[in-house]
C-alpha cells in the first residue's frame, strides 16, 4: 500500500489533472442536481377501491371489502391493510414494509386482483388499484380567474392544464373548480305513457345505439381492408333523431317525448382564491425533479400561452414551493460558508496563513467529489443534504490538517517541500485512515435506520460519509502534492527548535513548549500527577449532566419545530349535506380566513385533492390551502392558527382542523390509538368514551378525531310487488324510473 501511495505521489501532473476533472465535474454536478426542499421518498403505500351503488356500508363489508381482504392478505411485504366502507364504496388500504420495491408490490396486487370481479356482486363496477403518493402535493398552483361565461373560462383552463402536462418534469396536473359538460336530456313522462314507452325502453335504445362497433376485416384476395361501424353519439340532434318506437311508418324518435339541452353537470367540487370563485390548475411534478426548474418553466409556458386570451381572463401563481425551496438554500449556503470561513480562521490562527490555504482547499475537494458521488446515485439536493454538509466541515479538515502540520514540522528541519508532504503521508496513513474509519463507524448504523424516517434521514449518513472519505483521498493524495508546490521552504531557527521539543522524546520539555499548545501541555503534566482525582470530577461532571436533564426533561421529538411557510384548514361537519350547503359552509368559513392577518393566500377547494398537512381527517367536507405571509414580516404561525380557531369556533355545526406544512417525513397525527373488538356494535360506545377523555382530561389535545361511521339520512322508498305485479312490473322495471324520479341518471357518455 506504501508503494503505491509512493508511486502515486511521485506524479503531480497526472494527480493534478484528475483533481481538476473532479472539480469540474463536481461544479456541473452541482448545478445540474435536482433541488428541493425535503428528500422524496417513494413509499409503498396502495389502496384498492371498488365501488356500487346503493350498497350500504355493512353490506360494502361483507360485499365489496370481505373478497378483496381474502385475495391480498398473504402477499409477500404486506405489514398491514385497513379496510373502509361506506355507502356505495369500500377501499382497502394497504401498508408494505418501506424496503419493499414499489413496482414489484404493485404488480403483485395487480395479479391477486385479476379476476377479482367475479367475486364481487354483478352490478359492481371493478375494482381499482391506486398508488399512494406523499409527494404528490402541487408545487405550485395557478389560479384562472375572470368575468367571462362558465363555459369559456372552463374551456380555457382546461387547455391550460393540458399544455402544462405536456412539461417533461410535470407528472399531472390537477383542477378544481370546473365542470364537465353534458346533454341534459328531460323526459315528458305524459308523452311517455301516450306513446305507450317505458324509462327502460329509453335506456335500451341509448345503451344500444351508442357504441363500438368492431367490424373486422374485409380480405377481398386483392388487398385487406378495415369495416368501421360508426355507432357513438356525437351530438344532440343524433339523441333526437333516435328512434324509439316504430308502428307502421310512424316512428317515435327521442325529440318527441324528451327536451335535450346542452348544460353542465351538477356542481360536484368548488374552487375560490381568496374569495372569488375561479379554477385553480395544481401542477405536480415528479419524483426527483428539481422543483425550481418547474416552477419556472410552469411560469414561462403559462404566460406564453395566455398571452392569445381575451383580456377578461386573468391568471395568477399560487403557493410556489419553490420559493420556499430557494430561501432555504439561501441560508444553508450561507450557513456551509460561514462554516468554511471559521475552519479557516482557526486554521490561520493556530497554523499559518499557508497551512490554512492548504486545508481549505480540501474542503471544496471533498464537496465537489460528493456532489458528483450524489449525481451517480441519483439522489437529489435537499435540506438533508446540505445540513450534512455543514455537519461535515469541521470534520472533514482533520485529515488535512494532520498529514500537513506533519508536513510542516519535516519542513522546519530542512527536509525537501516533496519529501516532506510524501513523508506525512506514507507517515500518518494509519492514524488518518483509523480515525476517519472511526468516526465513519458512527454514521454507517445509520443507513440501517428502519422506517419511514430511517428512509427519510438517510440522505444525511450517505452524505457524510462520501465527504469524508473523499477527505481522506484529499489529505493522502492531493494535499502533498499542493502541498510540493505552495509550501514555504524557509527554515525558521526557532521554529524548528519548537518543533523539536515537541516531536522528539529526548528534547520534550513542557516548560519549554510556548503558545496555547504549552497551556494544554502543562494542563495536562499536572492533571496527570493527580489521575483518580481527575477521574473522579470528570464522572462527576457528567453524573451532574445526567442527572439536570433527567429532573428538568425537555421531552422528545422526531424533528425540531420550524416556522412553516403553508398550511391547511380542514373543514369537518356532520350529515347529508348538498354541494351547494358545502359550499355556503365553507364560503362562511373563508370570510373569517380572509380577516386574519399573516395570510398571503387562500385557496378553497370542495371535492378536490388534500393539502399540506398530510391526509384529511374522516367527515372533511372541504379545505383551504393557505400560503403565509414571509416569517419575517408576520406573527408566529401557530399565533394565526389560533386566531382562526377563535374566528370560525362561533359557526355552529362545523369544526376546523389546521395542520401546517410537515417538514420532514409524513408522520400524521402526535398520537394515534386503535381500538379492536369482536362485536363491531360495541366499538362505537368505546370509541366515543375515549374521544371523551383525550379531549377533555388529557392536557394539550386539540383536533381530535375518530373513524366512527357518519350519521346521515337516507331515502327509502318500499314498492308494494302486489300492486306493482297488477301493472306487469317487478322491482327490476321499477328501479329505472327510481333513478328518473331523483335528480339525474347518467346513460352514456358522448364522443367529440
Amino acid at each position: 500500500m506504501m508503494n503505491i501511495l509512493d508511486r502515486v505521489l511521485r506524479m503531480p501532473r497526472v494527480v493534478l489533472t484528475v483533481m481538476a476533472l473532479l472539480l469540474l465535474a463536481g461544479f456541473g454536478a452541482y448545478t445540474a442536481l435536482p433541488k428541493e426542499s425535503f428528500p422524496a421518498i417513494d413509499i409503498p403505500y396502495f389502496y384498492i377501491s371498488v365501488s356500487q351503488t346503493g350498497v350500504s356500508p355493512r353490506d360494502a363489508e361483507q360485499l365489496l371489502a370481505k373478497p378483496i381482504e381474502d385475495r391480498i392478505k398473504d402477499l409477500d411485504g404486506l405489514e398491514n391493510y385497513t379496510t373502509t366502507s361506506t355507502t356505495g364504496h369500500a377501499s382497502v388500504f394497504l401498508e408494505f414494509n418501506v424496503n419493499t420495491d414499489k413496482d414489484q408490490a404493485l404488480s403483485d396486487i395487480r395479479a391477486k386482483m385479476d379476476g377479482a370481479s367475479a367475486d364481487l356482486p354483478d352490478d359492481a363496477k371493478a375494482p381499482t388499484v391506486n398508488e399512494i403518493s406523499f409527494t404528490d402535493t402541487p408545487s405550485i398552483s395557478v389560479a384562472v380567474y375572470g368575468n367571462v361565461p362558465e363555459r369559456e373560462l372552463v374551456q380555457r383552463a382546461k387547455d391550460l392544464q393540458t399544455e402544462l402536462e405536456g412539461i417533461n418534469d410535470v407528472q399531472s396536473v390537477t383542477i378544481s373548480g370546473s365542470r364537465d359538460e353534458m346533454l341534459e336530456v328531460t323526459i315528458d313522462l305524459n308523452r311517455l305513457e301516450a306513446y305507450g314507452l317505458t324509462a327502460s325502453q329509453l335506456f335500451d335504445a341509448l345503451a344500444k345505439n351508442n357504441m363500438v362497433v368492431p367490424g373486422g376485416t374485409l380480405d377481398t384476395g386483392q388487398g385487406s381492408f378495415n369495416v368501421e361501424v360508426p355507432g357513438l353519439i356525437k351530438s344532440a340532434q343524433d339523441v333526437y333523431s333516435l328512434p324509439l318506437k316504430t308502428s307502421g311508418d310512424t316512428v317515435v324518435t327521442f325529440g318527441d317525448v324528451a327536451t335535450i339541452t346542452r348544460t353542465f353537470e351538477d356542481a360536484t367540487q368548488y374552487s375560490h382564491v381568496n374569495g372569488q370563485p375561479a379554477i385553480t390548475l395544481g401542477v405536480i411534478k415528479k419524483l426527483g425533479t428539481n422543483v425550481i426548474d418547474v416552477s419556472d418553466t410552469v411560469r414561462k409556458t403559462t404566460t406564453d400561452f395566455t398571452s392569445a386570451w381575451p383580456t377578461g381572463i386573468q391568471h395568477s401563481f399560487l403557493i410556489d414551493q419553490a420559493d420556499t425551496t430557494k430561501n432555504l438554500f439561501r441560508s444553508l449556503e450561507a450557513a456551509v460558508l460561514t462554516a468554511v470561513a471559521l475552519v479557516m480562521i482557526t486554521c490561520v490562527a493556530t497554523l499559518g496563513v499557508r497551512p490554512a490555504l492548504m486545508i481549505g482547499m480540501s474542503i471544496p475537494i471533498s464537496f465537489m467529489i460528493a456532489f458528483l458521488v450524489v449525481q451517480m446515485l441519483g439522489m437529489t439536493i435537499n435540506m438533508m443534504i446540505m445540513f450534512g454538509l455543514v455537519l461535515a466541515v469541521g470534520v472533514l479538515v482533520d485529515d488535512p490538517i494532520v498529514v500537513v502540520e506533519y508536513a510542516e514540522r519535516k519542513l522546519q528541519e530542512g527536509v525537501p517541500k516533496r519529501e516532506a508532504f510524501i513523508m506525512a503521508a506514507k507517515k500518518m496513513f494509519v492514524p488518518v485512515v483509523s480515525a476517519t474509519f472511526t468516526t465513519l463507524g458512527a454514521f454507517i448504523p445509520l443507513l440501517f435506520w428502519p422506517g419511514i424516517i430511517g428512509k427519510f434521514m438517510s440522505y444525511l449518513p450517505i452524505i457524510v460519509i462520501v465527504v469524508m472519505i473523499a477527505s481522506l483521498v484529499s489529505a493522502l493524495i492531493f494535499m502533498p502534492i499542493i502541498g510540493a508546490i505552495i509550501a514555504s521552504t524557509h527554515v525558521d531557527e526557532k521554529a524548528r527548535e519548537a518543533a523539536d521539543i515537541v516531536m522528539y522524546a529526548d528534547k520534550f520539555d513542557p516548560k519549554k513548549v510556548k503558545g496555547l499548545t504549552g497551556i494544554y501541555v502543562r494542563t495536562m503534566a499536572h492533571l496527570m500527577h493527580q489521575p483518580l482525582l481527575t477521574l473522579g470530577v470528570g464522572f462527576t461532571i457528567v453524573g451532574l449532566m445526567f442527572f439536570a436533564y433527567i429532573s428538568n426533561p425537555t421531552g422528545t421529538e422526531a424533528f425540531p419545530a420550524s416556522e412553516p411557510e403553508f398550511g391547511t384548514v380542514n373543514v369537518i361537519a356532520r350529515g347529508n349535506y348538498s354541494p351547494v350547503e358545502i359550499r355556503d359552509m365553507l364560503v362562511e368559513v373563508e370570510n373569517q380566513l380572509l380577516q386574519v392577518q399573516g395570510i398571503q393566500d387562500v385557496i378553497m377547494t370542495f371535492g378536490g385533492q388534500g393539502g399540506f398537512g398530510g391526509s384529511a381527517p374522516p367527515d372533511t367536507i372541504g379545505s383551504f390551502n393557505l400560503q403565509l405571509v414571509n416569517y419575517t414580516e408576520r406573527v408566529k404561525a401557530e399565533e394565526i392558527f389560533t386566531e382562526i380557531r377563535k374566528r370560525v369556533a362561533p359557526i355552529s355545526g362545523l369544526d376546523v382542523q389546521i395542520a401546517a406544512q410537515e417538514n420532514g417525513p409524513p408522520a400524521g397525527k402526535a398520537i394515534n390509538l386503535r381500538v379492536e373488538g369482536n362485536v363491531y356494535d360495541d366499538l362505537a360506545p368505546a370509541v366515543a368514551k375515549l374521544r371523551d377523555y383525550v379531549e377533555n382530561d388529557v392536557e394539550g389535545t386539540i383536533d381530535v378525531e375518530d373513524g366512527r361511521p357518519s350519521p346521515g339520512i337516507d331515502w327509502q322508498i318500499t314498492i308494494d310487488r302486489v300492486e306493482a305485479a297488477k301493472y306487469g312490473i317487478g322491482v327490476r322495471e321499477a328501479q329505472p324510473l327510481c333513478a328518473v324520479g331523483h335528480l339525474r341518471r347518467q346513460i352514456g357518455e358522448l364522443s367529440s
